[in-house]
């Protein structure tokens, strides 16, 4: 509670918080100060209350390395989340907290608006509105949280979008047989993409995903192997995953060659796939084509096979209908066979 006071010749209240530096101010009466005392004390139970003073000794970096030891040491970050903070912390880390203000991120999304899409900053925001939400309910620190929302909000007016435009493209079986004689004709080429672009489609699996998966995983007699660390919206380690090998897939692990000391099926980098295959893709003259849309493919031909959503759920990792929707496009002459397949 608040402490008022007489002074010479003022009434003076003075203010002590935890998470809160102490904070006075004189008037010329009693009720005055009473009721300033109320307010601030009010709006400090409610963290709304604002005192620039006690941001301007902590840094953009102080709060960052606080947040990556405490938080980051009880749920790591992901690499896409740990990259963008690093990024925040480079970018105005040598700022106080009080220099971070919502002008100061408009204008960080008007800069960056030129080089990257509406999806990519909205993320970038969101990661930061972490930081400061944690640092004002988990730290008590008197942080303005709403300004990271306010830059989000400018996004409309500047005709960018923070959600991903959704994605119907399916390859055609020519286009998959194409890429696949693309790579089966080159002698030299020594990551197995003609194996890796039919798994991709029956196990409906991300590059990284297929690039992680290890021997030790691989359960021959019930034909499974774990994904280990799958990705999910809400655990970002941890969430491993057993899925059938359907399909050719099985086949495709057991006749990859073993490499001494690798503990890994497919011992290639990520990022090596995701440069042959659009290169293939432009020599083939193929337009608008993605591996990440195997994935796509893949689920989207488990439903057209007759799988329940429960079914392909257990494949594609996902944990409900609305997600798993967003990658189903299916073919409407496909559903011809199940009609076939049901009389």
């Amino acid at each position: 509670m608040a402490r008022i006071h007489f002074k010479k010749t003022s009434w003076v209240a003075d203010i002590r918080r935890k998470g809160h530096k102490s904070i006075s101010k004189s008037f010329s009466t009693k009720g005055q100060a009473q009721a300033w005392a109320r307010e601030v004390e009010h709006k400090m139970d409610a963290l709304t209350f604002k005192d620039v003073r006690g941001l301007t000794d902590v840094t953009l970096h102080d709060l960052i390395d606080k947040y990556t030891q405490e938080i980051g040491a009880i749920k790591p970050f992901g690499r896409n989340k740990a990259d963008v903070i690093k990024k925040w912390d480079l970018l105005f880390g040598s700022k106080s907290v009080a220099e971070i203000t919502d002008q100061l991120l408009i204008d960080y999304v008007k800069e960056r608006a030129k080089s990257v899409s509406g999806v990519t900053i909205a993320v970038e925001l969101t990661y930061l509105g972490q930081i400061f939400k944690t640092a004002k309910e988990l730290w008590r620190m008197p942080i303005d949280v709403s300004i990271t929302s306010s830059a989000r909000a400018s996004m409309q007016y500047m005709g960018l979008s923070p959600k991903s435009k959704k994605r119907d493209r399916r390859p055609t079986e020519e286009e998959v047989a194409d890429i696949c004689l693309f790579f089966a004709i080159k002698t030299r080429q020594k990551v197995p993409m003609t194996d890796l672009i039919p798994f991709a489609i029956d196990t409906a699996m991300r590059s990284g995903e297929i690039t992680n998966l290890l021997w030790s995983d691989l359960n021959r007699e019930d034909k499974t192997i774990k994904i280990r660390n799958r990705k999910d919206p809400q655990e970002k380690m941890g969430n491993d995953q057993v899925v059938p090998l359907l399909g050719r897939s099985y086949d495709i692990l057991i006749r990859q060659l073993r490499k001494d000391g690798e503990p890994r099926i497919f011992h290639f980098a990520e990022g090596t796939i995701s440069s042959l295959f659009p290169r293939a893709c432009k020599y083939l003259n193929i337009i608008d084509l993605r591996f990440h849309d195997l994935r796509h493919e893949g689920i989207s031909r488990l439903f057209e096979s007759g799988y329940s959503i429960e079914q392909v759920a257990v494949v594609s990792g996902h944990k409900d209908w609305a997600m798993l929707k967003r990658y189903t496009h299916l073919k409407a002459k496909n559903l011809h066979r199940l009609e076939k397949d049901s009389v």
